[in-house]
């Protein structure tokens, strides 16, 4: 069987198990009828490299009340996912009442996280909250995380709080930020997560933006990245985790192109999520499309949270796939869009052709 049979045979066999609405930033892939993540602060006790909060200005987040009003209003668009996100959420003092709050709706509550601070006995509090999943980051194994976090002995506490959730039910996804520097530390990590025996790695496209900017050499080519989607699918023959591109929306309609997967089979791809079913909440108030793509469709200490995704300009456009370039004319259009946070990071607009695709040209 070729590595892309086996692929084909490894998607369908865990069907189910992909399109379970319970993932952390479900990023490139849609679940309805959406997500909604809320940064709460942009304090952090590492420093990130490719920080992507880290250029705003702190002191302006919002309340208790005004994220309890955030969170009922987000429960009106139905059982979404909501996400608390930062900075470091758990430096928040009031962030175990706001995930109770949001635990009494029906909607699914999860948190992304460095994992540095979560001991027995924050994950227990965390758990009694609601919280039903953990997202924490890895980006190379031992000192290579740390270096790249900021932080020595960063990459053992994150380990620590995985272990502290897992112990008390709380599950655990990993995320892992895919650059030239720690391309080779991939497989280690994919390992890490076998051996764990955790169920997904979201690998996200570095998107050079905050402190991101600084390091933006480091992103994947179009070529390096092509050669990444290759490799993925070659490793996930042989990996019991689930390997998730994100912030890469070509690599569903890589997988079509492949003959991988099809709508026939019943996979359904929204392609690029932002502003369509899903809506990043800035420590300030401001809504925007994603975490990556700071351009402010409105904010909610000015309008309602609903309001705004119904009916902000911004959001119009990006459902109706007003995309230009290479992505206006490409026939994945529909299911992949582009990456709009890339198309932003990299010419001021949201709405650009994504820089890092070779789709058009098939």
């Amino acid at each position: 069987m070729s590595p892309g049979e086996e692929l084909k045979s490894w998607i369908g066999t865990h069907k189910n198990e992909i399109f379970a609405n319970d993932a952390v930033g479900t990023g490139c892939f849609s679940y309805l009828p959406g997500e909604v993540i809320w940064a709460v602060t942009t304090r952090c006790n590492l420093r990130c490299k490719h920080c992507s909060i880290a250029e705003m200005s702190s002191g302006e987040e919002l309340s208790t009340e005004e994220g309890f009003g955030l969170i009922k209003d987000a429960a009106k668009l139905g059982p979404v996912k909501f996400g608390f996100t930062g900075g470091e959420p758990l430096l928040r003092e009031d962030i175990y009442d706001l995930i109770e709050y949001a635990s009494s709706f029906d909607m699914q509550v999860v948190m992304a996280t460095n994992g540095t601070l979560i001991t027995n006995d924050v994950a227990k509090r965390l758990k009694k909250a609601g919280l039903e999943r953990a997202a924490m980051s890895i980006d190379g194994i031992g000192s290579v995380h740390d270096e790249f976090r900021g932080v020595n002995g960063a990459f053992e506490r994150t380990l620590r709080g995985m272990k502290a959730c897992e112990e008390e039910g709380v599950a655990v996804q990993l995320f892992t930020t895919v650059t030239r520097t720690n391309y080779a530390e991939i497989p280690k990590i994919i390992q890490l997560a076998d051996d764990l025996n955790l169920w997904r790695i979201y690998l996200i496209y570095l998107i050079a933006m905050g402190r991101g900017k600084a390091i933006s050499e480091v992103c994947l080519s179009t070529d390096e990245n092509m050669k990444f989607f290759d490799d993925m699918v070659n490793k996930q023959k042989e990996a019991k985790t689930w390997l998730k591109p994100i912030c890469n929306p070509q690599y569903w309609a890589y997988l079509k192109d492949a003959g991988l997967v099809d709508r026939e089979d019943g996979f359904e791809f929204t392609g690029c999520t932002a502003g369509i079913t899903r809506f990043h909440i800035f420590p300030n108030g401001d809504v925007t499309p994603c975490a990556y793509l700071p351009a402010k469709a409105g904010n909610i200490r000015e309008r309602g949270f609903l309001d705004i995704v119904r009916n902000s300009e911004m959001f119009k456009a990006l459902r109706a796939r007003e995309v230009k370039g290479q992505c206006a004319t490409c026939k994945y259009k529909r299911i992949c869009g582009g990456c709009r946070s890339r198309a932003y990071a990299t010419s001021g607009d949201y709405l650009a052709e994504d820089p890092v695709c070779w789709l058009g040209d098939r």
